[in-house]
């Protein structure tokens, strides 16, 4: 049975691969800018990921990836 903790680790894998393999974009901020909202924090979904973390937050995004057909 898998604990509470190697869930939320396979988890945050996954995300993380779908948007490595996808395309993203990311930002990192570092200082008092980063805990204007929020000390703690953790989000997920398919628009991105973030994690916020005193004086650190780090988010990804998923970015659109356009083909472009030759003529």
């Amino acid at each position: 049975m898998l604990t509470k903790k190697t869930h939320m680790k396979t988890l945050v894998t996954i995300v993380v691969g779908a948007f490595v393999l996808t395309g993203c974009s990311s930002t990192l901020t570092v200082g008092p800018e980063a805990n204007k909202a929020s000390y703690f924090g953790a989000d997920a979904s398919t628009q991105g990921a973030s994690v916020t973390v005193p004086l650190v937050k780090a988010s990804l995004k998923a970015t659109s990836s356009e083909s472009k057909k030759k003529k």
